[in-house]
């Protein structure tokens, strides 16, 4: 009986080294992981996981579900924490990082942030922006995508997206 409680705490033990693994290694990786995953981005984090977890998972029903079971509640407890501190928070998912001021880029930001100039203006267009000039201020979310909130001083005609009308009001 003490051996498989003991066996237990070693797989709980390994289950929340497995999570902490991933959470480490999500954020060495960095937001654009999270945000823009290429295919290959997609593959090398499906392969480290997969590997980590051959690594924490022993063999057997019960380990596979105390380690199921650990991973989710540690999940689950780390949102929540998230969600309290902004500490905690900034140091598992990091901070907003402006890409873009005043329609300028920030090459120095978007170096450390391991992203190109092709991948700042593919998020742009995505918000259907044309160029950076039109942006007052782009930013890389701690979620790993951009927000952009236009200039006010741009010419009517420019390559910022048209205002939507309001479909609330009926």
């Amino acid at each position: 009986m003490s051996e498989s409680l003991s066996d237990a705490g070693a797989q709980i033990l390994l289950a929340l080294a497995y999570y902490v693994g991933l959470i480490v290694l999500m954020r060495v990786s960095g937001k654009r992981l999270a945000g823009q995953t290429t295919t290959f981005d997609l593959i090398v984090l499906i392969c480290l996981g997969v590997v980590l977890q051959g690594i924490a998972l022993h063999r057997g029903t019960l380990n596979a579900v105390l380690f199921m079971a650990t991973v989710f509640s540690a999940h689950r407890g780390l949102a929540a924490w998230c969600s309290r501190s902004r500490w905690v928070r900034r140091l598992t998912r990091g901070s907003p990082r402006p890409l873009v001021r005043d329609g300028q880029i920030d090459f120095g930001a978007l170096e450390d942030e391991a992203l190109s100039p092709d991948d700042l203006m593919a998020g742009l267009r995505k918000l259907g922006y044309a160029t950076p000039d039109v942006i007052l201020l782009a930013v890389l979310e701690e979620t790993g995508q951009i927000s952009a909130i236009p200039r006010t001083d741009v010419a009517v005609g420019s390559s910022a997206p048209q205002s939507r009308p309001d479909v609330s009001a009926s």
